[in-house]
This record gives structure tokens, C-alpha cells and sequence, in this order.
């Protein structure tokens, strides 16, 4: 009977540079989304943060990649012509 090793997912937060840790306030500011929007995708799971008290903290290349991630609708698409 072989048995599954079960190894440990690193934590993202462990593995963080902590100088690099933003809150959602500071991480709305510099990337102009707002705030409520972010800590609902935070909350959801799409958006990389990890609660601690009660503030949320994230990174910018987290920001970056779910912006870089989102589905282009709209004005976005390709196939329309301005």
C-alpha cells in the first residue's frame, strides 16, 4: 500500500518581502481601482491578500497580474473599431 506525501504549500505571505507588503488603501491609490473593489476580489480569492487584523495586504506584482489577467470586454476588444 503506498501512501501520498502531502507536502505544504509555501505560503505567499511567508515567502513575501515584508518591505514589499501594501494594504488595499495604499495598493487602490497607486493603481487607481477602488478600494471596496479590491477587497471584495480579495475576499473572493481572485486577487493574491492575506488578511491580518483587520486590514488586507497584497503586493504590486499581485495588483499587476490580476490586471494583466482580467478579460478584455468592451472598449478593449480587437475586433471593434474606434
Amino acid at each position: 500500500m503506498t501512501r501520498k506525501v502531502r507536502t505544504k504549500k509555501k505560503s505567499v505571505l511567508a515567502s513575501a518581502d515584508p518591505t514589499e507588503l501594501i494594504s488595499l488603501t495604499e495598493a487602490s491609490q497607486r493603481f487607481g481601482i477602488s478600494p471596496t473593489y479590491l477587497r471584495t476580489i480579495a475576499r473572493t480569492g481572485r486577487l493574491w491578500a492575506k488578511k491580518v487584523g483587520r486590514d488586507w495586504l497584497t503586493s504590486s506584482s499581485a495588483i499587476e497580474e490580476y490586471i494583466r489577467s482580467r478579460e478584455k470586454k468592451g472598449l478593449y476588444r480587437e475586433d471593434l473599431e474606434a
